[in-house]
């Protein structure tokens, strides 16, 4: 019994999870933003994505790595999980809501919709990570591979 409850620590609980995947998510978002930012545009069918902001480009990149780096520690379990994982959602939720801020006196909806809905995944995260559980989870050293 006791080897089960070990290796299902090993392979990260269920909170652990949920909360690398909402970070991975909010990752990928942020540098697909960065990339549109940058000046690429995304085709999808008949419509295009498109929206340089260079001014955004290279934060976006940035939070995105950081976010990135504690989604990756989140699902891999490294021993500073817990506290990674915390900064990088706080830095994450700081700068989306800068961007929120840029994207309201901008005007755009679609922007504003994207920025509303990532702080919210971020947010999760966020309150994920304060719960005593994922804490637990993500600093037990004895469930580290």
């Amino acid at each position: 019994m006791m080897a089960a409850s070990r290796s299902a620590r090993s392979r990260g609980g269920p909170v652990s999870i949920v909360i690398g995947v909402l970070m991975s998510a909010a990752a990928v978002t942020l540098a697909v933003a960065s990339l549109l930012h940058w000046g690429v545009a995304i085709p999808l069918g008949t419509a295009t994505i498109s929206d340089p902001f260079r001014a955004a480009a290279i934060p976006e990149a940035v939070i995105a790595v950081v976010v990135g780096s504690g989604a990756v520690s989140v699902l891999t379990r490294r021993p500073p999980a817990w506290w990674l994982a915390l900064a990088a959602t706080v830095l994450g939720v700081l700068g989306t809501a800068y961007g929120l801020t840029v994207t309201v006196r901008r005007g755009q909806p679609g922007d504003i919709a994207y920025h509303v809905s990532r702080l919210s995944v971020l947010a999760a995260a966020a309150g994920l990570l304060l719960t005593p559980r994922a804490r637990r989870e993500l600093s037990d050293r004895s469930s580290v591979r």
